[in-house]
């Protein structure tokens, strides 16, 4: 249940969740949450912002294209605003602000919407509401430390890639187009050590950062980074780039020229210099060196991107006939899926066995749209006897009676849900 402690806030006063911890919630998160508990669409939620705070905004720029999470101008101004609505104060934390000095934000958001199913799962199975985290959203985070699997990005239900926030309404931790738990995910893929390393390290800072009396600066940063020169390599900074598997002229931007690392150079340099991730951010280098330093191998933490693997060679016959065997099938697999199995970029399949890719195709959305229609009958049959009971009741029939008798992965499954309470109203007055 959502906890409002400010009722006087024009916005629930909710309470983030995991504060102070590597699994601290992400001010998309937040908001998506915040929308449910106001019984609103996240869109219809944007605008009401939007329109309190003055701000220019177009019906045709969707919610989920900003970007809330990083340490932009979205999340500056989202996080202010929705502090001043809420009287939740330093929902900044909620985001990678308070790094915006010492880290550069090339590279750094994920380039897909991703999640752990265990931390979902155990949040619906504990009576906790479940919400994504922040960590899931860096670049850099690929598996989840607690469980040790890597994070997914395909919802296992109808594999869309959008799963998390591409629709107007959003349940963290539903499926916002077919309303398929996200938790319900099958096999996982265990992490690697390397992978679990850049992990913790990225908690380790996620949990640092809601104890920080005031942001990092970049001069200390760099003080910081020319000490581990000096110290590590007698000031040499080309050494220093060896040791770290960068460029001589990465380091010497960042020293002489006042570059900001990415995450992914400050990952380099912590690992190499075994200096944690949060004491390199914030210029702590008390106790450093420690007596034995674990240094982990740097090109099994960062393989080596740029060698391209030549290209492979298909026998496209005989991917024709995987196609067909696959069309034929009990169970209906889209395009996406076909190509996951085959392990071949989808467009290939369009290029070169596009009439086959195309039988998939048409299945594919037959199928989805019967499921569509399917859902929406549920949901309409859902919100038609919850309707009966709040006139019962001696209420009105509105949005936020009807979440509160709906489960939301019914309501969240459909488009529209606004024109089913109509009707249901309709039907039952």
């Amino acid at each position: 249940m959502n906890r409002h402690t400010n009722p006087r806030s024009m916005l629930h006063a909710l309470e983030p969740i995991g504060t102070g911890t590597p699994d601290i919630e992400s001010l998309r998160s937040y908001f998506c949450r915040l929308a449910v508990s106001h019984a609103v669409s996240a869109a219809a939620l944007a605008r009401r912002v939007m329109q309190e705070v003055g701000w220019q905004f177009s019906e045709k720029r969707d919610w989920h294209l900003f970007n809330l999470n990083g340490m932009g101008e979205s999340a500056a101004n989202w996080s202010a605003a929705l502090s001043a609505l809420t009287s939740v104060a330093r929902l900044d934390r909620l985001t990678l602000l308070p790094w915006r000095e010492v880290i550069a934000q090339s590279g750094l958001a994920a380039t897909a919407s991703r999640w752990c199913p265990l931390c979902l799962a155990e949040d619906r199975d504990s009576g906790r509401t479940p919400y994504f985290r922040l960590a899931w959203d860096v670049g850099a985070v690929t598996v989840c430390a607690r469980h040790r699997i890597s994070l997914v990005h395909v919802c296992p239900d109808c594999c869309r890639t959008d799963a998390r926030h591409n629709a107007s309404c959003v349940v963290p931790g539903w499926c916002a187009h077919c309303g398929a738990f996200l938790g319900n995910v099958d096999p996982l893929t265990p992490a690697t050590p390397e992978e679990m390393w850049k992990t913790a390290q990225i908690g380790n800072m996620l949990t640092t950062q809601a104890m920080l009396d005031s942001p990092p600066h970049a001069a200390t940063l760099h003080d910081t980074i020319n000490e581990l020169v000096t110290r590590l390599d007698n000031g040499k900074s080309a050494v220093f780039a060896r040791r770290i598997g960068l460029g001589k002229a990465t380091v010497h931007h960042w020293l002489r020229e006042g570059g900001v690392p990415t995450l992914s150079a400050l990952l380099h340099i912590a690992s190499q210099a075994g200096l944690p991730l949060p004491n390199l951010l914030t210029g702590n280098l008390a106790d450093w060196p420690p007596a034995s330093i674990d240094i982990p191998q740097l090109m099994l933490l960062f393989p080596e991107s740029r060698r391209r693997a030549p290209p492979r060679m298909h026998d496209w016959e005989q991917v024709r006939a995987e196609l067909t065997a696959m069309s034929h099938l009990p169970g209906i697999i889209s395009v996406l899926e076909a190509a996951r199995r085959l392990d071949i970029d989808p467009r290939l399949l369009y290029q070169h066995a596009n009439r086959e890719a195309r039988v998939l195709a048409q299945r594919w959305t037959q199928y989805m749209a019967r499921r569509a229609q399917q859902s929406r009958g549920k949901a309409a049959t859902a919100i038609e006897d919850a309707s009966r009971d709040i006139v019962s009741d001696g209420k009105a029939i509105n949005m936020r009676e009807i979440r509160e008798r709906v489960a939301p992965e019914v309501l969240g499954s459909v488009r529209k849900v606004i024109h089913l309470v109509q009707d249901a109203r309709d039907r039952t007055s």
